[in-house]
């Protein structure tokens, strides 16, 4: 069975079936935390499966981590969604393919390419000023 992925659906598929949930992690600190902290997790843990995509989940969550800190606020609400919405799915082991399935981390794959392209803008600017601040900018060909 051959399945395609329309990652801007599978973007509006979860985020309308979990605005709740995201409106929670949005306005919970420690929510926040804990989603950031276990994209790292699973995007490590992952490594092999996930090959070059580990160090745009953690650009993502080096995002979502110096927001939450009030570090860096030079970037939109509608990003700082798209974010928390990505790395929820990311996290979230049954989705549109279920993590276990073979092949199973291609419907997050898609997820994460459309999420980098979109908000590509406010990542660059986001990398630029962690390499600037704090010297370790997460991986050099994040954006392509």
């Amino acid at each position: 069975m051959k399945r395609k992925f329309d990652p801007k659906k599978l973007y509006t598929d979860f985020m309308e079936k979990n605005r709740s949930t995201v409106k929670e992690y949005m306005s919970n600190p420690k929510k926040m935390k804990e989603l950031f902290q276990l994209a790292d997790e699973k995007a490590e843990k992952n490594e092999g499966y996930l090959q070059g995509a580990v160090g745009k989940v953690k650009l993502l969550a080096s995002l979502l981590r110096a927001y939450k800190r009030g570090e860096y606020r030079d970037v939109s609400n509608k990003t700082i969604i798209m974010v928390v919405v990505t790395l929820l799915y990311f996290v979230t082991p049954v989705d549109a393919w279920p993590d276990f399935l073979p092949l199973g981390y291609v419907d997050d794959l898609a997820l994460l390419g459309y999420t980098m392209r979109t908000i590509n803008d406010d990542l660059m600017a986001f990398r630029d000023w962690k390499e600037k601040n704090e010297g370790d900018a997460e991986d050099p060909e994040i954006i392509q």
